[in-house]
């Protein structure tokens, strides 16, 4: 028999209330699965705004949140600099939890 000990979001899943996060197990651990678009260097930033917009609108589409929302996946649309913020601050807590299980110097 499988038990689920705990889920590594920032909150419960929906589909296991029961199951605690790793924060609430006494863990300082919160890990997200995210995607991201990104255009090459020098980009005209006309074609930039175009997909912008379009990566927007379709985040904000209702069919796609609600396929998402059947794996809950919650959707988080995050423009060029909240992105940017959002990818250090990741990969920085990534590096860290990597340094501590003794892969990196």
């Amino acid at each position: 028999m499988k038990r689920v000990l705990a889920s590594w979001g920032d909150k419960r899943l929906a589909a296991l209330p029961d199951v605690p996060t790793l924060t609430e197990s006494g863990f300082n651990v919160v890990f997200f699965q995210w995607a991201a678009m990104f255009a090459p260097a020098g980009t005209p930033e006309p074609a930039l705004a175009k997909l912008r917009e379009a990566a927007r609108v379709a985040a904000a589409d209702p069919r796609f949140v609600a396929a998402m929302a059947t794996v809950e996946t919650p959707i988080q649309y995050l423009d060029a600099p909240e992105l940017a913020r959002f990818w250090e601050a990741d990969a920085q807590k990534l590096g860290e939890a990597v340094r501590q299980v003794g892969r990196l110097d």
